[in-house]
């Protein structure tokens, strides 16, 4: 019977991970989570006296949803606590399922609803704000390039196709892939091959784009670019300066030099474009011609 005890005794253990956690939610800011509509999941941390939500990409809360205005609500904060009021919004701001127009505080727990999408606020300090961050990044990102997986990229996608039908803004999509990308694996072996995609991303990610662009994993060695409220020509220039950087850059694994070069496709929104897939196979055709006629080259459709 002693041995039997000893075995199933619980062992005292610390854990490093989580005290870093709980350090993280004492010095945590107020948060929105996107807990219905999207970005599903999205914490939105309240860092400013006033935070501006809307469909307005220069908003500090920005969600690209198309029954949300402009500038749809303000949060305030001050040493009272939060407060939230519409900002003369099309479909209203409501918390709690009340509609409010003048400010109102909040409190921990509060929902509050802006046009199809709803947000749940978090006081600060609570390690429930890191978690959700954490949780959305877990569920969106690639974990080896730091892009947005497949299915983030894909939903992006169709949320800005949506709303630049509707607003009539322009958007252009870019699909790229990497050359000779198995030759590159099969000389120089599968990490640096895995280098190559991750060196790629971080150039492309940190230095050729804005932040209001998204790139994702599409699969394999391709990607997508999402160009937000962006015309054709200016996307040319765009995936152009792209092309050239990655041509020129410096790549070396292990103290060998890789040679890589890309290839990009551009698509439009215009009128043949009647729905999101259109789109990428309208992107995913000029990438194939790209291919066909000698590679690390633009082309469009």
């Amino acid at each position: 019977m002693a041995d039997e005890k000893e075995v199933d005794k619980t062992e005292v253990a610390e854990s490093d991970t989580l005290k870093i956690r709980l350090e993280e939610a004492k010095s945590s800011a107020p948060v929105l989570v996107v807990i219905s509509g999207k970005p599903l999941g999205k914490s939105f941390f309240l860092t400013k006296e006033s935070m501006v939500l809307g469909r307005d990409l220069s908003a500090d809360i920005s969600i690209g949803e198309t029954s949300i205005s402009r500038k749809h609500t303000e949060f305030t904060m001050s040493q009272d606590g939060i407060h939230c009021k519409d900002m003369g919004s099309t479909n209203g701001t409501f918390v709690n399922d009340v509609k409010v127009d003048a400010a109102v505080p909040l409190n921990d727990g509060d929902l509050i609803r802006c046009g199809n999408t709803i947000l749940k606020f978090l006081k600060e300090g609570k390690i429930e704000n890191i978690h959700y961050g954490k949780m959305y990044d877990l569920a969106t990102t690639d974990d080896m390039t730091g892009a947005l997986n497949k299915k983030a990229i894909t939903d992006l996608i169709g949320e800005e196709f949506s709303r630049a039908q509707a607003k009539n803004l322009p958007f252009t999509l870019l699909m790229l892939d990497i050359d000779h990308f198995k030759q590159t694996n099969d000389t120089f072996g599968h990490p640096a091959g895995d280098y190559v995609l991750k060196e790629t991303c971080s150039l492309i990610k940190n230095k050729m784009i804005r932040q209001k662009d998204a790139l994702g994993r599409y699969g394999g060695e391709e990607f997508a670019l999402v160009l937000r409220e962006t015309p054709l020509r200016i996307a040319i220039d765009v995936a152009e300066r792209i092309r050239s950087a990655i041509e020129k850059h410096n790549y070396t694994f292990d103290g060998r030099q890789i040679p890589v070069t890309i290839s990009i496709g551009a698509a439009t929104l215009d009128s043949t474009s009647k729905q999101p897939e259109d789109l990428v196979a309208t992107a995913d055709k000029a990438l194939y011609d790209a291919k066909n006629q000698g590679r690390n080259r633009v082309c469009v459709r």
